[in-house]
């Protein structure tokens, strides 16, 4: 079962993990509702979650909402199959963070480090997983046909089908479970495959390109000469985070906050921290107008279905 690591936990948190928990018992087994050519993409890293929370309200953000709804979908497709399925949380540590350039805020420097004893608990929840857990628990023929209700065929002649920006084609069943969720919450599921994979995938070559900006490279040369000064002779944020040991136990360990706190009081001081944000957001603009169109029709479908949505959790 995959799990999130420290080097390789950045901008594809808030996108990943989600996604990744809705295909928690595709995870048991290590299935893949989504499938690309090794060499071109991937699909996100199975996961799952212990908590196994009630029902939420039609309140919270709408993004909250949507996802709620799609997991009780989901459940109640499973109960229909002759299944179980327990929704599962969006966040499961909701502490988590991601600050893929550089730690700016020294206030969670000083309590979190850099995260590492979060993403333990995080760890933990996947390993408990009650999903997971159940479709271990099957015999194996009765596990394997859970997995197919949840996530289908990728295979299917009539599977949906995404092309990636940064190459490769991303294929997942029409026929599952989250299918059939996602069916009757955004209607045109081909259309809302394809458009949320591909906006999803804006992500990481946002980051890629501010990593590559010479302007990035000045923020960086200014935040390593402030981080000598304070003792710590580090290359770059990605260096300094890389130095640091996974945690033995659940909380942060002096060494850890201590190089986390230098690392964002320099990026404050210098100011590389507000420089990595303005080129963040200088990017997302550029790629957000080179995909306008799949943008512009994801923002449709989901504001098409959250009443849909709010009425799924208003019924239970």
């Amino acid at each position: 079962m995959a799990v999130v690591s420290r080097r390789a936990r950045s901008w594809w948190y808030a996108v990943a993990v989600p996604a990744a928990l809705a295909a928690a018992v595709a995870g048991a087994l290590g299935a893949r509702p989504d499938i690309a050519p090794p060499s071109k993409g991937h699909g996100l890293p199975a996961a799952s979650t212990a908590a196994v929370p009630p029902v939420p309200p039609t309140s919270g953000t709408p993004a909250e909402v949507r996802y709620a709804a799609t997991q009780v979908l989901i459940r109640d497709c499973m109960q229909r199959r002759g299944f179980r399925y327990w929704p599962v949380p969006r966040q499961p540590v909701p502490e988590l963070r991601e600050f893929p350039y550089v730690l700016d805020d020294v206030s969670y420097a000083r309590r979190y480090g850099y995260g590492g004893a979060l993403e333990r608990r995080l760890q933990e929840a996947i390993a408990a997983d009650p999903n997971a857990r159940y479709v271990r628990d099957l015999p194996p023929e009765r596990g394997a046909a859970a997995v197919r209700a949840v996530n289908g065929d990728p295979g299917e002649p009539d599977a949906l089908r995404a092309t990636l920006p940064a190459g490769g084609v991303l294929r997942r069943s029409s026929h599952s479970c989250t299918s059939e969720a996602e069916r009757q919450l955004y209607r045109d599921l081909p259309a809302w495959y394809r458009v949320t994979r591909i906006t999803d995938n804006l992500a990481g070559l946002r980051v890629g390109r501010v990593l590559a900006d010479p302007r990035y490279a000045d923020g960086v040369t200014a935040w390593r000469r402030c981080m000598r000064a304070a003792g710590h002779d580090v290359a770059d944020p990605a260096s300094a985070r890389a130095s640091v040991p996974e945690p033995a136990s659940g909380a942060a360990s002096p060494g850890e906050i201590g190089l986390a706190e230098a690392e964002a009081t320099c990026a404050t001081r210098t100011g590389f921290g507000r420089l990595a944000r303005r080129l963040d957001a200088e990017h997302r603009g550029a790629l957000d107008r080179r995909f306008h169109t799949e943008v512009a029709e994801r923002l449709r479908l989901e504001a098409a279905a959250l009443p849909r949505a709010r009425a799924v959790l208003a019924a239970g």
